[in-house]
C-alpha cells in the first residue's frame, strides 16, 4: 500500500452566518501545493496547530475533496484509486466505495451525539461492513479495548478515555489497510495509551498508519517515518532513525524542537 499526494491544496473560504450577516474571516489555507509520498508502516505527522495536519488527514480519509491536486492510493495488488475534484465530478463518490472500506479514521472529538449503546453500535457497524460473525467480532473489540463496563452505555455519555477507546475499537472493527489517527492521545487515559501502543507494535505489515500529533512526542517515537508540516506544506519527510540521528539526543522531541528553532530563525531573516 502506498499513498501519493500530488500538489494538493485546500482553502477555507469566509462564510456567511445563517442569518445572512457576513462573518469577518480571512481565507485560511489548509494545505498549499502539498506533495509527498508514504509507504506501509507508521508515519507520524508533526506540526504546530494550524499547520494543516487535520486537513491532510481529512482529505486522505476522503472526508473532504481537495480544491486542487490529487491523492493516489496504490494497493499491493496494483489497484489504484484517485481522490480529486475531477474524479468526484466524473465518477462520483460512490465509485470509491472499495477505497473507503480500506480506511479507518479516528477524528479528534470530545463528544458523540448518538443514543445507541457501545455494544449495539459496534455490532451494527460490523454487520454493515459485512464482517464474518459480527457478534463475535464486536465482543472481541469490546474486550480488547477495555469497554466491558461500558457495553450498555449510550455513546453520548462517553467521554475522555472511554470515548477514545471506543473510537479506536470502531475504527478497527474491520482491519483497515489505512489507519488515520488525529491527536489520538488527547484526553486518553493510561489504559488507552498502553492499548494503542500495543496495537501500533503489532499492526499488520501491510498497513499504512498516519498519526497527527502536536504535543505527544512519546507517541511519535513509534514512527517509522516522520513528516513535518509548516503552513500547509511538507517541510521534512524521512525515516525517523535518520532524522533523529541529526540531533545529539537522538529523540523525536529533540529533532522537532530543532526544526521549530530553525523555522523561527528562517522567518526572522525574511
Amino acid at each position: 500500500m502506498r499513498i501519493d499526494w500530488s500538489h494538493v491544496s485546500k482553502i477555507y473560504e469566509p462564510q456567511e452566518s445563517i442569518r445572512g450577516y457576513y462573518q469577518k474571516r480571512t481565507r485560511h489555507m489548509g494545505l498549499l501545493d502539498f506533495s509527498a509520498s508514504v509507504r506501509r508502516g507508521i508515519t507520524v505527522i508533526l506540526g504546530p496547530e494550524g499547520s494543516g495536519k487535520t486537513t491532510l488527514l481529512r482529505l486522505t480519509g476522503t472526508l473532504m475533496v481537495p480544491d486542487d491536486g490529487r491523492i493516489t492510493f496504490q494497493d499491493s495488488n496494483g489497484e489504484g484509486y484517485v481522490w480529486s475534484k475531477g474524479s468526484v465530478i466524473t465518477s462520483g463518490i460512490s465509485s470509491l466505495g472499495d477505497l473507503k472500506e480500506k480506511i479507518g479514521y479516528i477524528p479528534h472529538t470530545k463528544k458523540l451525539d448518538h443514543d445507541i449503546t457501545v455494544e449495539l453500535s459496534l455490532l451494527h457497524l460490523a454487520q454493515l461492513r459485512r464482517v464474518p460473525n459480527p457478534k463475535k467480532r464486536s465482543a472481541e473489540m469490546i474486550t480488547k479495548w477495555g469497554l466491558g463496563a461500558y457495553r450498555r452505555t449510550p455513546l453520548h455519555e462517553l467521554s475522555g478515555g472511554s470515548l477514545k477507546r471506543y473510537l479506536l475499537a470502531q475504527s478497527l472493527i474491520v482491519s483497515p489497510k489505512i489507519w488515520i489517527l488525529d491527536e489520538p492521545t488527547k484526553g486518553m487515559d493510561e489504559l488507552g495509551k498502553r492499548l494503542l501502543w500495543q496495537e501500533l507494535i503489532d499492526q499488520p505489515a501491510d498497513r499504512i498508519t498516519l498519526i497527527a500529533t502536536t504535543d505527544d512526542m512519546e507517541l511519535a517515537e513509534c514512527a517509522d517515518d516522520l513528516m513535518l508540516l509548516e503552513s500547509g506544506s511538507c517541510r521534512r519527510l524521512g525515516r525517523k532513525k535518520w532524522l533523529t540521528a541529526s540531533v545529539p539526543e537522538g529523540t523525536v522531541s529533540a529533532w522537532y524542537k530543532a526544526m521549530q528553532a530553525f523555522s523561527k530563525l528562517r522567518s526572522s531573516q525574511r
